[in-house]
């Protein structure tokens, strides 16, 4: 969390233009944490940037582990926002990318920081753990926005539910 809070920038008062948001996460030994900055575009939420810090132990290929954490980050918030997997009979209602919503290239953060706590700590996981924190850090900063908890997603229908009332 000290990391994360200090390559965001937290208590940088240029960033009050952003609805902004943090979550942590534990698993598979690692610690993962972002911070989001998240506007209004087109009258939509968009994630402009995402600052991610990782304590996974010693990270052995650095560009695997970003892309990692960044693909957790853009599938994180495309889920959140837009993910609406049914089921029926045990079986999925949506059979096709036309049924169900992912995230599109124009709406994935311009920027995403990856950072990694340096030590000597073994190598831990870093597969699962960067992509259940994204939907806390999405959920703070839409609260931020909006004065209103998330808790289901998507949370694009909440959000439209909200705007209709």
């Amino acid at each position: 969390m000290k990391l994360v809070k200090e390559k965001s920038g937290w208590n940088n008062t240029e960033n009050k233009k952003y609805s902004r948001g943090v979550s942590a996460y534990f698993c598979h030994a690692s610690y993962v944490a972002h911070v989001i900055d998240m506007i209004e575009r087109n009258g939509q939420p968009y994630v402009e940037r995402v600052f991610s810090a990782a304590d996974c132990g010693v990270v052995v290929n650095p560009d695997a582990a970003i892309n990692m954490v960044q693909g957790a980050v853009v599938d994180g918030i495309g889920n959140a926002l837009y993910g609406a997997l049914t089921h029926k009979d045990g079986a999925a209602k949506q059979k096709n990318f036309s049924q169900y919503r992912i995230i599109r290239f124009h709406e994935a953060p311009k920027k995403i920081e990856v950072h990694f706590v340096q030590n000597d700590i073994d190598p831990t996981g870093l597969g699962e753990p960067p992509f259940a924190p994204v939907f806390g850090a999405l959920a703070n900063a839409l609260y931020k926005s909006t004065g209103k908890r998330f808790y289901n997603q998507p949370f694009i229908t909440q959000l439209n539910e909200l705007t209709k009332a």
